[in-house]
């Protein structure tokens, strides 16, 4: 019966030549990995790419799986390192867009560094090979419960809520990072997301209900009703 893969570097770099080693082995992953992607990477042209040898690959990943669970380990550290230290600044912003746009933009910041690898970690990456350092789900929502509650909104049920927006807002980014990374710089994009959340959240804020009751009570142009 085969060995279970390993999916964790073998080491961690401590001296400063070492850390450049990793450094390069990784950049040099996520080159081969946007262009040649899941099927064609392999350890050997990642070590070409970096300009190390095989040998020096292997003392800290032993295999390509390693290699992308790494490079998706510090992307995501990246995002999740800064949060802790924004919590009290969220809970303190005037109103709940506020602190969806500051939530969103930052979403769409992160989105927009490498939109092609994020679209190949999505989707060509073996399942066991993905998430492996992500923050589990029921985390990130007990996260966003703590952030935003100190702001008024009108669900039935608050854990489904928090569910369904942490799960479109992830899923309406991530497709169009895949997709139309274009729309990641576009503001109108993160601006109708934030309107998105807002009105499923704030049900009944003055206005929402009114124009839509203007649409629906529109007076006809045909003649024959006048």
């Amino acid at each position: 019966m085969p060995g279970k893969r390993v999916l964790k570097p073998r080491k961690t770099p401590s001296q400063e030549r070492a850390k450049a080693t990793v450094d390069a082995i990784l950049e040099a992953g996520a080159y081969i990995l946007v262009r040649d992607g899941w099927e064609n990477f392999t350890t050997n042209r990642v070590a070409e790419r970096a300009g190390v040898n095989i040998a020096s690959l292997y003392q800290y990943f032993p295999n390509k799986e390693s290699i992308a669970i790494e490079l998706q380990r510090r992307h995501i550290a990246k995002g999740q390192n800064a949060f802790p230290h924004m919590i009290g600044q969220l809970r303190s912003q005037p109103n709940l867009r506020a602190v969806l746009k500051i939530l969103i933009d930052g979403a769409v910041a992160e989105h927009s560094i490498n939109p092609k690898l994020h679209k190949v970690f999505a989707e060509e990456l073996p399942r066991a090979s993905r998430r492996v350092h992500g923050e589990k789900d029921e985390h990130q929502t007990a996260r966003l419960a703590k952030i935003l509650e100190p702001y008024p909104m009108q669900v039935p049920d608050l854990d489904i809520a928090l569910f369904l927006i942490r799960v479109a807002t992830h899923a309406a980014i991530h497709e169009a990072a895949s997709d139309r990374p274009d729309l990641l710089a576009n503001p109108l994009f993160a601006e109708e997301l934030i309107t998105l959340i807002e009105r499923y959240l704030v049900r009944n804020k003055p206005g929402n209900r009114s124009a839509i009751h203007r649409r629906a009570k529109r007076p006809s142009t045909n003649p024959q009703t006048k």
